[in-house]
């Protein structure tokens, strides 16, 4: 077995901790295990799913970090195991840009977030374990005090609104996370069907995010992505959704929107955000700071597993064409 524990640095307050890594990559399952033991969790690793069931058989964790792609056992399976066994543990799967239409889905069956590997920024990493082991902790103390009987309906009510908070909002930006949108997209075109109105979703991504890390560092990359979620609800419809996708990926929802109206939403927003000046605080000299942008609406793309598509392909070719850009999805499908 394929299967390796270190121990935490018992002063950390992570220590408490246990994670299990599941990767049969052997460089992704190292780098992912330093990351976290470096936080101070005590890590268990397994390169397949057989063996990360004999560990989860003998192991309780409180966080699961698993491949979505395995030999034999695969990661979803993997999952559907865990939830059934111990629902409590909290899972983040890690996935390729191939495999991102699948980890979307997994979170519907109960993983708590993903990763996209290469890994760009292994800060990543230790944020999205941080975020799940926070809400792993508040479930087991719901669970405790519930046992306890010494919960009031009060306390029970503020208890259960943090965890709903987590649960959908994005730790960094305080933006709803990317499984809040997916829910929320379905019920949007189901609206929009009976209605007969339009719904507009568009992608954005921040120009060369990485570049700008190098340069300036992760933490004041952390803070231009406050600043720039705060900037997009400040320059958004009532009516809109704004969220935190994943990484620097942001998107949209716009109910009862026709596309040319969203594009120059998008146009608008794009314009707002190349003026402003970003960690103005913080640095001597404003950074230059743009956004690509893609536009679909589900009367071209009709569900939303095309309107996805579409949008994330509009908002390619904008980076391709030279970014700083808005493109609107063509054709239908």
């Amino acid at each position: 077995m394929n299967t390796q524990t270190r121990p935490a640095p018992q002063a950390d307050e992570s220590a408490e901790f246990r994670v299990l890594v599941i990767d049969d990559d052997a460089s992704i399952l190292g780098i992912v295990s330093e990351v976290l033991e470096d936080d101070g969790y005590a890590v268990d690793t397994a390169g397949s799913g057989e063996d990360a069931l004999e560990l989860l058989a003998d192991n309780r964790y409180s966080l699961v970090l698993s491949d979505i792609r395995l030999p034999g056992i695969n990661g979803v399976e993997v999952l559907d195991h865990i939830k059934t066994v111990y629902p409590r543990t909290q899972v983040i799967m890690i996935t390729s840009h191939a495999s991102l239409d699948t980890s979307i889905d997994a979170i519907k069956h109960g993983a708590y977030d993903y990763l996209l590997k290469p890994f760009e920024d292994l800060s990543q990493i230790s944020n999205a374990a941080k975020r799940a082991v926070d809400a792993f902790s508040l479930e087991v103390e719901r669970s405790q005090l519930i046992r306890s009987l010494k919960l009031s309906n009060k306390e029970l009510a503020r208890l259960n609104g943090v965890l709903h908070g987590m649960a959908v909002r994005d730790g960094l930006t305080d933006l709803f996370n990317h499984r809040y949108i997916n829910d929320l997209l379905d019920k949007h075109i189901e609206k929009s069907t009976v209605e007969g109105v339009d719904l507009a979703l568009i992608f954005i991504d921040v120009d060369k995010f990485k570049v700008f890390n190098d340069e300036y560092g992760h933490q004041n990359g952390d803070v231009l992505l406050r600043e720039l979620s705060a900037l997009m609800r400040e320059n958004v419809r009532n009516k809109d959704v704004v969220a935190r996708w994943g990484g620097e990926e942001f998107v949209i929802v716009a109910p009862n929107t026709e596309e040319k109206i969203a594009a120059m939403l998008a146009e608008s927003l794009r314009e707002s955000i190349a003026d402003h000046s970003f960690l103005k605080d913080v640095m001597q000299s404003s950074p230059k700071v743009t956004i690509s942008a893609g536009v679909a609406v589900i009367s071209k793309f009709r569900n939303k597993s095309t309107l996805v598509k579409a949008a994330d392909s509009a908002l390619y070719e904008a980076k391709e064409s030279g970014r700083n850009l808005v493109k609107v999805a063509s054709g239908s499908a």
